[in-house]
């Protein structure tokens, strides 16, 4: 079972040292590396007196995601008992997690038990210590840490999208995207991945093939732009598996380097529609 973790258990020193002193196996959990939550930004609105301020908590934000990371759990008891589960601080979640290489992870996270939620508290700065670095372990910056526990929001992030058919310029859909772009990084292409052509439009679909070229643009307003490309491209949810794509991250690699960027991830039959060799679209 894998468990995402978006807080304190980020720090190794501080969970080993939790550990140690509360009898658990610090092993009981094995970290696989660094990983997104979609559609969630971080809040403090949890008073805790072991931490002597506000404690994260992950709520709903359509169009940005929470940085963190992903572990394997062989025993859950010690994270509950971190967790306050028990207590009715914190309660087990079930999310989606996704990971720069394009794909889903199903997960368990944690969330602050609603009669818990009140105003914003301010985080200590042992919290806040441990937090970034435990952020920075994983190669996370703090920009969506540092505005939470100010009492703000963070703009959303990732701000980017990788576009590989139709909304590419010159393309029929483009207007979707003309009048939203702050920067044009102009082509980009994602490796692990493959092209095939479904109709009039095309689908990425993850393999060891690759690459997919495309073109790379950040947006004034992701959170806008994403509400109406999640319903161009049949996109319901990560929990609803009737959609036809899949909003995903992926690193997009240009003449600059690589940037994390969103893009839509066909989830339909792909043995029914033939390969693009190239990797390439070039329209219907």
């Amino acid at each position: 079972m894998l468990y995402f973790a978006y807080g304190s258990n980020l720090d190794a020193e501080n969970w080993a040292l939790w550990c140690e002193n509360k009898g658990y196996d610090p092993a009981s959990i094995e970290a696989l590396g660094p990983a997104w939550l979609p559609d969630h930004e971080l809040v403090f609105h949890y008073q805790s007196r072991l931490r002597r301020g506000g404690a994260l908590d992950a709520r709903p934000r359509h169009g940005t995601a929470i940085p963190g990371a992903l572990f394997r759990v062989h025993d859950w008891e010690g994270l509950d008992a971190k967790e306050g589960v028990s207590g009715g601080y914190y309660r087990r979640i079930a999310v989606t997690a996704l990971t720069a290489d394009g794909r889903a992870h199903s997960a368990t996270t944690y969330r602050v038990c609603d009669e818990r939620i009140t105003r914003f508290v301010a985080p200590g700065p042992e919290y806040r210590e441990m937090v970034t670095r435990g952020l920075s372990r994983f190669g996370h910056g703090d920009d969506g840490f540092v505005a939470a526990a100010g009492g703000g929001s963070a703009p959303p992030a990732p701000a980017a999208i990788f576009t590989y058919g139709t909304l590419m310029s010159g393309e029929r859909r483009h207007d979707l995207l003309a009048t939203r772009v702050r920067r044009a990084h102009g082509s980009a292409h994602v490796v692990g991945a493959s092209l095939i052509h479904i109709d009039w439009y095309p689908g990425l679909v993850l393999s060891d093939g690759g690459p997919v070229h495309g073109e790379l643009y950040e947006l004034e307003d992701i959170t806008a732009t994403l509400e109406e490309l999640d319903s161009y491209e049949d996109f319901s949810g990560y929990d609803d598996e009737s959609s036809l794509y899949r909003r995903s991250l992926v690193s997009a690699v240009t003449t600059g380097g690589s940037i994390l960027a969103w893009t839509y991830i066909y989830l339909g039959d792909t043995d029914a529609f033939p390969l693009i060799p190239s990797g390439r679209w070039t329209g219907a």
